[in-house]
């Protein structure tokens, strides 16, 4: 019916009274035009519905809220750029509808109606004030917004921070209901749960959940075994992060006349969480597992990921395997998906694949000869595999990822740069190797699935990349409206200056579009592949879990059969999915931000060397060389007066003509640290300002040595 009465609008506006005459169903159609206005996909104005885009009204989410700007993520388009403004009460996670203005002198957007609340809970700071009890919130609203907790169930002092529902609405005035203490903010792995429970994500699992894991066994039963092939004499092994504790991926290979045959074997979530479960529902709700600092905020509880669907050593598990033949040229030439049963023989790590295919384990550390010499071959593949898919184009950009080491205060006191080596890129390859063969299975048999999706980037980003590039030294020898994957591996090839390169595939990474979850197959622009999916982490991805019960749908059971409603569904998920990746991606990035502050606090004062690798017309960010990042304000540099050229992302001094761009090494003083915003400013060493602060702090250090910290 939904497709119906869109069919109809897509005409003309009409009533309801109008719309009615075409069905007979008076009660149904009522329900489906109020779920299409809770959607957003019609609009209920002067008596009569209406599509949105006949209004040249946009549908979007807000996706960030800072200061004086906030961004709307619109599908098939770049974020949209809100001045506060113009926000209207909206707030972050927001369903909203826009319409474009250009009242500021460029383009932005206005919100013109809230669609759908996305935050059931708001989260922030017990502020007093006159008796009365406000809640300071982070980046929820515009400024001129003002919590007000209006009812408490619980005791409530200054500092606290706590969980709470709206009750009221005025223009700028949101009353409160506080639910929930989360703890005082100075306590240990508070900021981190705020931050997560800010973003609207849950932490623990509701009791329903809780009930539902009673039912589950710990191992596996007779019946299970039933109809599954049996993997479990065979040498396959996991390969993982020295801390991981779910394993969903073993793998195994063999040489073969032709090549090898390789298995990948992934854990069969889907056996255990059933669709429209209580575990399935909360699954979906959260999406994905989010990984921060201190902790894991997994998909599936603990019992499942943990345990039984866990591809733990030495026990029987239930896994979807894609098992495929690689020629040595690395090309796929057989393949076939089926659902078995497995036995790890050994829980490896990337430290022990990586000290063995470098010849650095000792004899005493060697698990056996049969395993080693499974895992050279292995090697041998996944390289194969790699080098065919550098020849297609593929894309390989890297981006900086820490990893803070605390201490039992959550203070951290040490940061790594965390680094891909072979026993890391062994693994992956054989993921993505999967993930496309699952994929141009579904995709052959013209049914309906979840593809990942990486769409060719917009001509204008691919324009601004190309002049800097140029500008830099290296011109660029494609067209920015046809440019091919091959081209820009190829490009990023011939930098021979590792700086220069490092800067040019950062601004590259910013310049292509998102991947995303879709069930229209549009190719993967990164990977140079034209059919890709996830598949191969069902215990921490839901799109994973999707294609899981696709597979056994169409390939185990053969029902081929679907409707506009099963593809409306997939189609649903897709969007879900991706919109919490990116609420994860969000949370994990405020948490490093967060943390880098709180690592950098104590080192006022403190040079360090760096290299500039963004600027804005404020300043310069710069990446230390262990990774933290932050900024360089013009402002504090009082050698000249700073001008920002943003075509080619550079800033000369008015007076001397000092020049700063991207991949300039620099050397820099920590000058102020803000815990609680994230920021880190940084000083230039050599200049007038930052010699002044460094004598000052010479100055302080030099009193404390005599008198003693107080």
């Amino acid at each position: 019916m939904k497709q119906r009465i869109l069919a109809l609008l897509k005409k003309h506006s009409l009533s309801r009274k109008v719309i009615l005459e075409f069905f007979s169903d008076e009660k149904e159609v009522n329900k489906t035009l109020d779920e299409l206005i809770d959607e957003g996909e019609i609009v209920y104005h002067n008596h009569k519905f209406y599509l949105p885009n006949q209004l040249d009204l946009i549908k979007g989410k807000i996706v960030s809220i800072k200061d004086t700007y906030s961004f709307a993520s619109i599908e098939g388009e770049e974020d949209g750029y809100i001045n506060n403004n113009s926000l209207n009460g909206a707030f972050i996670d927001d369903i909203v509808y826009l319409r474009k203005d250009y009242s500021y002198g460029y383009l932005s957007y206005e919100v013109v109606s809230i669609i759908k609340r996305g935050r059931k809970q708001i989260v922030g700071e017990v502020k007093e004030r006159q008796g009365k009890f406000y809640l300071l919130t982070k980046d929820v609203s515009s400024k001129n917004v003002e919590f007000i907790i209006d009812h408490s169930e619980v005791s409530l002092f200054e500092g606290y921070i706590v969980s709470c529902i709206i009750t009221k609405e005025t223009k700028n005035k949101i009353y409160l209901d506080a639910i929930k203490v989360i703890g005082h903010k100075n306590d240990p792995g508070v900021d981190i749960e705020r931050i997560i429970l800010n973003h609207g994500a849950d932490i623990d699992f509701p009791l329903e959940v809780r009930e539902e894991l009673k039912s589950i066994p710990n191992k596996l039963q007779e019946k299970d075994y039933v109809g599954r092939e049996d993997f479990t004499s065979r040498l396959i092994v996991t390969i993982d992060g020295e801390d991981a504790k779910d394993f969903d991926d073993a793998v195994e290979v063999e040489r073969t006349s032709k090549g090898y045959l390789v298995g990948v074997h992934i854990a069969d979530v889907s056996h255990y969480v059933t669709k429209d479960s209580p575990l399935d529902r909360e699954a979906f709700s959260r999406g994905t597992s989010i990984y921060v600092t201190d902790r894991v905020v997994p998909m599936l509880p603990v019992e499942l990921s943990n345990g039984i669907c866990s591809l733990n050593p030495h026990v029987d598990r239930l896994v979807t395997s894609c098992i495929f033949e690689v020629d040595n040229f690395g090309n796929v030439i057989n393949s076939r998906i089926t659902k078995g049963v497995i036995n790890s023989k050994a829980r490896l790590t990337y430290t022990y694949v990586n000290k063995l295919l470098h010849h650095e384990l000792e004899k005493n550390e060697h698990v056996s000869e049969e395993v080693d010499q499974m895992l050279f071959i292995l090697n041998e593949v996944a390289k194969k595999i790699r080098k065919r898919r550098n020849r297609l184009g593929a894309i390989n950009l890297e981006s900086t990822e820490l990893k803070f080491v605390c201490d039992e205060n959550g203070k951290p006191y040490d940061v790594i740069k965390r680094k891909q080596d072979d026993g890391e890129e062994l693994i992956e390859d054989l993921m993505i190797c999967a993930n496309e063969v699952v994929a141009s299975t579904i995709e052959n048999m013209k049914l309906p699935f979840s593809y990942r999706i990486h769409e060719q980037p917009k001509s204008k980003k691919i324009d601004s990349f190309m002049k800097l590039s140029s500008h830099l030294g290296y011109r660029c020898s494609f067209s920015s409206l046809t440019v091919s994957p091959k081209e820009l591996s190829e490009h990023l090839e011939k930098i021979n200056d590792p700086d220069k390169k490092e800067v040019l595939s950062m601004m590259l990474l910013r310049s292509l579009a998102k991947a995303r979850y879709c069930i229209d197959n549009k190719g993967h622009f990164g990977l140079a592949s034209s059919s890709y999916c996830h598949f191969t982490s069902p215990i921490r991805r839901y799109p994973d879990l999707l294609v899981h019960r696709l597979i056994q749908r169409y390939l185990i059971d053969g029902d081929i059969s679907f409707d506009n409603t099963f593809e409306e569904e997939i189609s649903f998920i897709c969007e879900n999915s991706s919109m919490k990746e990116r609420r994860a991606l969000s949370i994990e990035r405020e948490v490093e931000d967060l943390e880098s502050a709180k690592y950098m606090e104590d080192k006022l004062g403190n040079i360090y060397s760096g290299i500039i690798n963004g600027m804005s017309a404020n300043g310069m960010f710069i990446e230390l060389t262990n990774g933290i990042n932050g900024f360089v304000d013009f402002e504090s540099m009082n050698d000249d007066f700073y001008i920002f050229d943003e075509v080619y992302m550079s800033a000369r001094g008015k007076r001397t003509n000092n020049k700063y761009q991207l991949g300039d090494h620099v050397k820099v003083m920590v000058a102020r640290v803000d815990v609680d915003s994230y920021q880190i400013t940084f000083t230039l060493i050599n200049d007038k300002k930052t010699i002044k602060i460094n004598s000052e702090n010479r100055s302080v250090k030099r009193k404390e040595r005599k008198y003693g910290r107080r």
